[in-house]
C-alpha cells in the first residue's frame, strides 16, 4: 500500500502550528486511509477542535476512507503483476488468513461474491478521466483495424460533493474518476494553506479538483469485462470531433495496453474495517473453494 512520505505529513502539521500557536489552536488530529493508501489527515485547531475533526472524519468515511484506528488487517500478501497476478505470495502465521485455511500459492478469484478479473472497460473509464484542456490520446480497434485518436477535454459538471455547514470556513471537494469525492476542508488562519496541502496530497492518487473536471464526450461499457466498447458519443463534443464513433473499442490509453490487475483489484477488494467479513473464491489444485474471511487488528 502506497504511502505519503511522513515529512509532507509534518511539514504540513508544523506550518499549522506555527500559524496557531500565537492562540495555542492546535488539537487534535485524526488520519484516515482509503483502498489507494490515500491518507486523510483530518486537523482540529482552538476551541471547535473536536466537533473539526469529527465532521472531517465524517466527510471522509462518506468518499470511503476509514479511520486508521478501525483498520482491519487480513495477513494475505498478493502478487499484482506477471503470470502470478492475484496469487498470494505470503501468509501471516498469527493472521486471520492463516486461521482461515489460506495457503501461499492459492488465487483469489472472487470478493464478497464480485470476481477478480480483467475489466478492459473500467480501465478505459479509468484512462479517460481527467482535467479539462489536457490533450488524451487513445488507439481505438475499429473494424479490423487500429486508429489512433487525439482529443482535448471539454468542462464538464461534477456531481454535489460533500457539504458542511456552521464551524467549517471552507470544502473543496476532489474527485476521482468513479466519482468519488475527497474533501478538503479548511478552517482558522491556516484555512487556505490546509485547502492547499489537500490539494497536493490527494492528487497522486487518482483525485483531481472537481472545478477541473473535464468531458471527453463518449461513455465506455464499464461491465464489459473483456472489451473497453464506446456505447455512445455526445453531440459536438471533443470525441465527435475526433471521429470517435459507438462501437469503437479502445485498446489502449496514453500507450498504455489495458490490462488489469487481478491481485490489485483483490488486494483493494479486501480493504476494509476491523470485523468486516469477506467470502473469498479461490483455486487450489483443481478444486475451488469459499472461505470466510474476517479482517483483525495488526498487532504492532
Amino acid at each position: 500500500m502506497a504511502r505519503i512520505p511522513t515529512r509532507i505529513f509534518l511539514s504540513f502539521l508544523a506550518a499549522l502550528v506555527l500559524a496557531c500557536a500565537a492562540t495555542q489552536a492546535f488539537a487534535q488530529i485524526d488520519v484516515l486511509v482509503n483502498q489507494q493508501g490515500a491518507t486523510a489527515p483530518c486537523v482540529g485547531v482552538g476551541p471547535i477542535a473536536a466537533p473539526l475533526v469529527k465532521k472531517c472524519a465524517s466527510l471522509f468515511e462518506q468518499a470511503g476512507f476509514i479511520l486508521k484506528s478501525q483498520l482491519g488487517y487480513s495477513g494475505l500478501t498478493i502478487d499484482t503483476k506477471g503470470n502470478t497476478d492475484g496469487t498470494i505470495t505470503a501468509v501471516d502465521p498469527q493472521s486471520p488468513a492463516a486461521a482461515a485455511g489460506f495457503k501461499v500459492g492459492d488465487t483469489i478469484t472472487a470478493v464478497d461474491g464480485k470476481p477478480v478479473e480483467p475489466t478492459r472497460g473500467m480501465i478505459a473509464a479509468k484512462g479517460v478521466f481527467g482535467r479539462r484542456g489536457d490533450t488524451l490520446h487513445l488507439t481505438l480497434k475499429r473494424g479490423g483495424s487500429q486508429v489512433d485518436v487525439s482529443l482535448v477535454r471539454a468542462p464538464q459538471n461534477a456531481p454535489a460533493g460533500p457539504t458542511a455547514s456552521g464551524f467549517m470556513v471552507s470544502v473543496k471537494d476532489m474527485i476521482n474518476w468513479q466519482n468519488q469525492f475527497a474533501p478538503c476542508i479548511g478552517a482558522g488562519p491556516a484555512g487556505l494553506a490546509a485547502l492547499e496541502f489537500c490539494y497536493g496530497h490527494f492528487k497522486p492518487y487518482g483525485f483531481i479538483k472537481s472545478a477541473e473536471l473535464g468531458s471527453t464526450g463518449f461513455e465506455i461499457d464499464v461491465a464489459n469485462k473483456s472489451k473497453a466498447l464506446v456505447t455512445k458519443v455526445d453531440a459536438d463534443s471533443p470525441a465527435e470531433k475526433a471521429g470517435i464513433q459507438p462501437g469503437d473499442e479502445i485498446v489502449a490509453i496514453e500507450g498504455k495496453p489495458l490490462t488489469a490487475s487481478k491481485g490489485e483489484a483483490a488486494s483493494e477488494m479486501l480493504f476494509g474495517k476491523i470485523g468486516d467479513r469477506f467470502e473469498v473464491t479461490i483455486h487450489r489444485g483443481q478444486t475451488e473453494t469459499k472461505i470466510e474471511l474476517a479482517l483483525a487488528a495488526k498487532e504492532k
